[in-house]
This record gives C-alpha cells, structure tokens and sequence, in this order.
C-alpha cells in the first residue's frame, strides 16, 4: 500500500525536493511510484511490511489516482472507490463529500482537474510549505524541503499542554496544514472550498430516540459492511469498558464477521477485566497487552533510540517520544498482512463530549471548560495564558464559521460540531495520520453522514451515554448485556445516578472549572516526576527549546514532558542546520 506522497509544482526548490526525499527514506520509507504532470510531480512511497499490500493507484491513459491510507466511495473500497472518483471527475465533477469514508490523503489528476485533498474530517494530515510549491502527508518531509526551520511558540505550546497544536499553523513555522473544508486545486493553483453551503445540512432533530436509534444504527451497519467487506477475516479492534470501542465490536458482529480484539493494560486493569468477559460471551479472540512487559529489558532511552522514534511517529506523536519500544511494535502488529485496524476515536458525537448544557458559549468559554488542564504557572511569559487562551479561541472561531454565524457567540448546533471539527481534527487527527503509516488504520464511527445525524439528535439523549447504550443495544444485543467501565451494562443504560452525576457536571459555571481542575490535580498529586525530567536532561543537556516558553517541571504530566522531550529531539537531531531532516 502507500504510506505516504508528496507533491512538487513548478516553482519548488530542487534542493528542497531532494532534502525531503532524504528524510522519508531517513524515517523507513522506500519509493513506491511517482507521476510527473504538467512541470509538476507526485512521488508515493511505502513501509516495510506494507510493500507487498496491494496500493489503492490507477492509471488510465488520461486519469491518475493515488491514496494513502484506506477510502470507501459510493459503498465500494480501495481501487474500485478511486476509479469511480477518476470518472466523475473526468466528466467535471467533484468527489460527492457525504460518500467518502475511511481515513486518508488523495491525489485525483484527471484531463481538467488536479485535486490533492483528505477525507472529509481531515484525520490524515496534509502539510503546505510557505511558499506553495510543496505538499506532503509527512510533517517531517515538509520541514526537510524549508531551508530553514524556527518553532511557532504558539502552536508549539499547544502540542505540549494539549496533544498537538489546534490550528493550521504547525510547530515549525512556515509548515501549514490543510484546512477542514479545503482542498488544492494544483491545476488551478489555488484553494478549493469543499462545502461552500457548511459542512452538515440543516436538518430537523429526530422525532423520538427510536427514530434516531434506528437511522444511526442503520448507518453503522452499513459502515460495519462496508469494512468487512474489504478486509475480510482481516480486522484487528481496540475493545476497553468504555462506549466507542463496544460500539464498533457490535457494529462488526452484526456485520457478520469476528474481529480479533485486543485491549492495552495490566492484567489488573478495568479495561482488560471487561473485555475478557465481553470476549468470552461472544467467542472472540482477545489479546491482551501489557506494555509495561514488552518494554521490560529493553534498554534505557538514548539520543539514538529517541531519534528512531521522533522518526516513527513522524517527530511530534500526541503521546510524545518516550516509548522504549512497545507502542512502535503493538503498531505494526495490529497492521501486519494488510490487516486493518479500528479504533473507537470519534464515538463522543454521540455523547455530550464537552459536558455542558444546552444553551450559546463563548469560544473562551470553550476553552476554559476543556483546555486549561495545568498549571497556569507554566508560562514563562507573564501574559502566556492570555496569548494561549485568545489563540485557542479564535482557532474556535474560524471553525465555527463552518456551521454559519460569525463564531462570536456559538449555539449549541455549533458547540457539537466544534468536537469533530477542532478536537478530533487535531487531535485524533495526528494519531491517525502516524496509524495510516505503518498501514491501515480507520476511526470508523466518525464521517460526515455520521456527524450529521448526531447533529440532530437532542442533547438530552446524549447525555450520560444514552444513546449510544441504545445504539449498541440495537447492533448486537449480548455484548450490551456485558459490564462496562460505567458500573452498567449497555442494554440497562444509565441509571438515576448516572444521570444524576452528568447533569451536576453539566450544571459547573464554566468560570469555575479551570479552579475545579486545579483542585483536582492537587488532590490527586499529578506531576512530573523531578527524576524522569532530569534523566532527560542528562541525555540532552543545556537550555532545551521549550525552555523560554514554558517551566518543564511545571507541566501536567510525564507524557507532556513526553512531548516537550519530542520538540527537543526533533530541533535537535533532526532539523540541525536547517531544515535538513
């Protein structure tokens, strides 16, 4: 399959191009193919293991297509979804946006129309230089073609408090990503606005939770289908106690095909305690993963084994770079032999992800409920909260707009939709950029027609996991019937007290809740431990590049010093003298 492409238009730096070439070979990849067209040229490569995984390419006489990463249109897969695309595009069409799924980065040339875009929600990343003339799915190769590479202190703050930086602007400063809602017309030279009338329509609410009930869950089978399908007897699923990863191992079960589950944890753990049991109940296999023991032995963390990391994960991962080894090799093993992987990211439109209730915020107001998970003495600057706060919010504001009005005061239409639209955008979306590397990788419960009906499902059916008890409860009835991390079983739903506690979440002013999360982190004593922090700083002496932005041993926890050491590694051993990579 394609792992990752680029694209050169006329006008590109050849010693740029050439440097980007040096770094996917640098982070594993080999070149798989390449397509040169009008002065311009598009190079796809691959990754070890994945080299002999039939690629989504076609050719035809005047048409080329080109996918990393997997896609489904119009209910078929791979290189039938992508003919279909090259010829509707070659009569002057467009791709019909509510028809694609999957998670991926396209290159559509036809006779009139050169398209370079990403699925719908923008999960797997496209990255612009400054000057227009380079595009790559990887962050690393788009810093390698730039001469010179400086942080964005912004964004670069973002990624370490937050799991990566929530605008378009990358933490290298002239390395942009593609906006939700735009694709390049590289024919054109130009953006392309993808849903000039909004990213969902507006339709009325359900009529009742069985109307809504039965519409989703229509839906999710024919996702589940859709997938099974194409990889048949070849799907590896996430399963913990919670919602979304229940929620896809029933849509797969009524689809008719038996995953291979596998659960991350201590034998100990919650997580791994119910998913035994659901895997009992419903004769699946079940690989449980302790990750602490796979990195048992394995040496402590050095430049060199950092470095091999930062190039894995394609330098900034949202858990950071402080893996011995274990995350890399449970990666590969879920996408071996064209295998694909699910993962549940995404299943929070049916819930009330943000807890608040149903009425207008600010984007500040946003901010503030969910953003502000640390220590306000962790800015060096004196008015770093306000810069990173007023940052956040108008990163808000611009996607906002997707869904109408200014984005100075959000509905609550608007509120919902910030959760695909600006937290998994940027958020999951660089988990599943990094998935989609390595192999097949899809956050199934997640589309532009799923979001669209979770738009009109009323607030108070999402609460508390209502609805999607119902929506699991619907897809297979026995594995609803087993524990969850709730204290319930999916088929019962929440209880009074469930409920109870939801709406008394709800019901916190949003100016009180950065003090309720402070009084939280000081209850529960989180913090960087001073001995990991010096041990990083032992293996990377001296000032380190967050130093002036940020007090290290201030930050939340040891995976945002994870990050902070990531930043580090990649200015350090990876973009020294420039931009070379």
């Amino acid at each position: 399959m394609r792992n990752a492409l680029f694209v050169a238009i006329e006008g590109a730096d050849a010693k740029g191009v050439a440097r980007a070439e040096a770094s996917l070979q640098r982070q594993g990849f080999a070149e798989a193919s390449s397509f040169n067209f009008n002065g311009d040229r598009l190079r796809t490569w691959t990754f070890p293991g994945q080299d002999q995984v039939a690629p989504i390419e076609v050719r035809t006489p005047t048409c080329f297509g080109v996918c990393v990463g997997p896609l489904w249109y119009r209910g078929v897969f791979g290189n039938a979804a992508l003919k279909i695309l090259l010829e509707e595009c070659e009569a002057g069409g467009r791709p019909e946006e509510a028809l694609l799924r999957g998670n991926f980065a396209l290159f559509l040339y036809t006779t009139n129309q050169c398209l370079l875009l990403n699925d719908p929600m923008g999960f797997v990343r496209l990255h612009a230089s400054a000057d227009g003339c380079f595009f790559s799915t990887s962050w690393l190769a788009a810093c390698a073609y730039l001469s010179r590479v400086e942080i964005d202190a912004g964004s670069a703050i973002e990624y370490v408090l937050l799991g990566a930086a929530h605008s378009r602007h990358s933490v290298a400063r002239g390395v942009d990503l593609l906006p939700v809602g735009q694709a390049w017309d590289l024919k054109q030279r130009r953006m392309w606005a993808r849903f000039p009338d909004g990213v969902v329509s507006d339709q009325p609410a359900f009529a009742s939770l069985d109307e809504a009930v039965h519409a989703i869950s229509s839906h999710l089978r024919v996702i589940s289908t859709e997938v099974v399908s194409a990889f048949p007897n070849a799907v590896n699923a996430a399963l913990s106690g919670g919602f979304d990863s229940r929620l896809i191992v029933a849509g797969l079960l009524a689809a008719g095909i038996q995953p291979r589950l596998f659960v991350y944890g201590d034998p100990d753990s919650a997580d791994v305690a119910i998913a035994k049991i659901v895997a009992a109940a419903t004769g699946l296999s079940l690989d449980a993963i302790d990750k602490r023991v796979l990195d048992r032995g394995r040496p402590e963390c050095t430049t060199e084994s950092l470095e091999q990391s930062a190039l894995f994960f394609d330098g900034l991962p949202s858990d950071g770079i402080g893996d011995p080894g274990a995350d890399r090799q449970t990666r590969l093993q879920q996408t071996a032999d064209g295998s694909i992987a699910l993962n549940g990211g995404g299943g929070e439109i049916y819930r009330n992800f943000f807890h608040l209730p149903d009425r207008d915020f600010s984007p500040l107001d946003i901010v503030r409920t969910f953003y502000r998970g640390f220590s306000t003495g962790v800015f060096r600057e004196p008015d770093g909260l306000d810069k990173y706060e007023e940052r956040l919010a108008a990163s808000i504001r611009d996607i906002a707009t997707h869904a109408g009005g200014d984005g100075k005061r959000l509905t609550r239409r608007q509120v919902e939709l910030l959760y695909p639209f600006f937290r998994c955008h940027f958020w999951m979306g660089l988990n599943n950029s990094v998935g989609v590397r390595h192999g097949y990788y899809a956050t199934p419960l997640v589309d532009l027609e799923a979001v669209s009906m979770a738009l009109r499902v009323p607030l108070r059916w999402k609460n508390a996991g209502i609805l999607q008890s119902r929506l699991i409860t619907a897809l297979h009835p026995l594995i609803a019937a087993q524990d969850s991390a709730y204290g319930f079983p999916f088929n019962v739903g929440p209880g009074w007290m469930a409920r109870l506690a939801e709406w008394m979440t709800c019901a916190r002013p949003v100016s009180l809740r950065p003090l309720i999360n402070a009084t939280r982190r000081k209850l529960r004593n989180v913090e960087v431990a001073p001995a990991l922090l010096q041990r990083y700083r032992t293996i990377l002496p001296g000032e380190w590049q967050m130093d002036p932005l940020l007090d290290l041993a201030r930050l939340p926890d040891a995976t945002a010093l994870g990050r902070a050491l990531a930043v580090e590694v990649v200015w350090r051993r990876l973009l020294q003298g420039g931009g070379q990579v």
